[in-house]
């Protein structure tokens, strides 16, 4: 029986190490974690489980709490708007750094929130894959007569005959609303996009925007940037103007042109891929996705890849991207009104 007990003893006091070690080495890490990936920070390392969806924001810091173990697969990290704030996220996801010097005694580990957004100086997507979802408002509008931004087109408007802003989506799918409450989750999900909070721009990119992007009349603007613009990596002022920048390169292209040609008539999806090539190189046209509804080619959603600043070319960020594969063959051009059913 001695015997019996003396093992017991013996378990609990390496129980007991363990436990002090690992404790140990989380206190001493001391340190945190610049994301560089997009990654989820989920609640288990066996499991998936991720409420709230959050994932890292290339390019922020946030504080380490913990590893798995001494020599570590994942890092624990603190989320102040998650719940629960503590999650795990791969160390490959970031590179670690001695946490910063702080005052009043709180060190980087304990901060209440992540840093605010990189500013506008900083370029944007770190994770290299993005999609530009560039629309043809006259379809967007066929379909949805009501809504703000279609009750008064004409063909006169510039939107008439170029491509409308939609949105600048992080990849892969799925990567969204990145660090976003709940609260504005459900009202950017539930269409109630005008009740999201005011963004932050500058003055011309506003007006650029309310160009480029009919839509901000239905404050589509911000439910983009909560569903997308939270994973891109830098602010939403400059989010958009990267946006706006790679638009008006689509726009002033052999793309737009052909679509513009062709309004009222039908374009086969073969064609279109040829005039990115034509304008943007060979093989570009194997990354464009064209969606289409009712027969109506309504959007190109263009593959890329490449970090993007104040001066990054379409083309070279297009033949960067993987292929992508599209459903639709191709449809028609629609013009300003509604036309009614057409043939397929």
């Amino acid at each position: 029986m001695a015997l019996k007990h003396s093992r017991v003893r013996r378990s609990l006091l390496s129980v007991l190490v363990l436990l002090w070690s690992a404790s140990s080495f989380a206190e001493r890490l001391g340190a945190v974690l610049t994301a560089e990936q997009p990654c989820p920070a989920t609640v288990s390392i066996k499991r998936p489980d991720n409420p709230g969806s959050i994932h890292l924001i290339p390019g922020r810091d946030y504080p380490v709490v913990g590893t798995n173990r001494a020599d570590p697969s994942h890092y624990r990290l603190r989320f102040e708007d998650a719940n629960p704030k503590e999650r795990w996220v791969e160390i490959g996801c970031g590179r670690l750094a001695d946490a910063p010097a702080t005052t009043a005694g709180t060190d980087a580990r304990r901060q209440s929130s992540p840093p605010p957004p990189p500013t506008s100086s900083r370029a944007g997507s770190m994770q290299s894959q993005l999609v530009l979802a560039a629309s043809w408002q006259p379809a967007f509008c066929e379909l949805r007569a009501t809504r703000p931004e279609c009750r008064d087109q004409t063909p006169e408007r510039p939107d008439a005959r170029r491509f409308s802003l939609h949105g600048l989506w992080p990849q892969p799918i799925g990567n969204s609303y990145c660090g976003v409450g709940e609260r504005e989750r459900t009202l950017s999900t539930s269409g109630r996009w005008r009740l999201l909070p005011a963004l932050d721009l500058d003055a011309t990119t506003r007006a650029r925007l309310d160009t480029l992007m009919p839509g901000t009349r239905s404050d589509l603007q911000r439910h983009q940037w909560v569903k997308h613009g939270t994973c891109y990596g830098t602010d939403a002022d400059t989010y958009f103007r990267h946006s706006m920048l790679l638009l008006e390169q689509l726009n002033a292209s052999g793309v737009r042109a052909l679509f513009e040609e062709n309004i009222g008539k039908r374009l086969t999806a073969t064609r279109v891929r040829a005039a990115f090539d034509d304008t943007f190189g060979k093989g570009a046209g194997e990354r464009v996705r064209l969606s289409c509804s009712d027969g109506l080619i309504e959007e190109l959603r263009i593959g890329l890849k490449g970090v993007v600043d104040d001066t990054a070319e379409l083309g070279a960020l297009i033949l960067a991207a993987p292929k992508r594969s599209s459903d639709c063959r191709g449809g028609w051009v629609d013009q300003v009104g509604i036309q009614g059913a057409r043939s397929r």
